[in-house]
């Protein structure tokens, strides 16, 4: 069973974890949970530790998609739950907490989106070419090992070092796309 709780915001550090194999399980446990209490919505995994063997922050990036119309509502619901607003500066308003699960607690970031947003169909066609693409997925790693080993362990910095490998990934992503039409 999971516990929702807040999630310690005092460090923004990022640091490098292996990829944990019990990640897709407290996905899973998360997902049915909220689902119980919230059966119209369609949730997601998404991010890094949505692929496995793809190490990074350990963190849980968790989309749920819903009309617009039910965005407030739903995070409402969400916050009834344990989720909090978020207290980091981003571009997608945000909800975090803490999941515990397994004897371990694992920081979330769930984002609320309309299944049609460009961001949301970009998350899972990331999703999918990583989990189909292994090697790319593992030099993802290395470029995410590498930024926190130079020092750029601050989130801003954690995040431009990763630019470049996303921008030509989504390049990459975008023109297979393109060939299928």
């Amino acid at each position: 069973m999971i516990e929702i709780g807040r999630l310690d915001t005092r460090s923004t550090k990022a640091e490098y974890h292996p990829y944990d194999t019990d990640l897709p399980l407290v996905f899973d446990e998360m997902a049915a949970f909220l689902r119980t209490r919230m059966s119209d919505a369609r949730i997601e995994h998404v991010g890094s530790s949505s692929v496995r063997g793809l190490g990074g922050r350990n963190v849980l990036d968790v989309v749920v998609t819903a009309p617009e119309a039910d965005h407030e509502p739903l995070r409402a619901r969400l916050v009834n739950l344990g989720f909090q607003p978020s207290p980091f500066r981003h571009f997608l308003p945000l909800l975090v907490a803490a999941v515990s699960s397994r004897g371990k607690s694992f920081p979330v970031l769930l984002y609320v989106m309309t299944p049609e947003s460009d961001i949301y169909r970009g998350w899972i066609a990331f999703r999918e070419f990583m989990r189909s693409h292994p090697e790319h997925a593992a030099e993802y790693d290395r470029i995410k090992r590498a930024a926190i080993a130079n020092g750029k362990g601050d989130q801003e910095h954690y995040q431009h070092a990763k630019t470049p490998f996303l921008v030509a990934i989504t390049n990459q992503i975008e023109e297979s796309r393109r060939s299928r039409e």
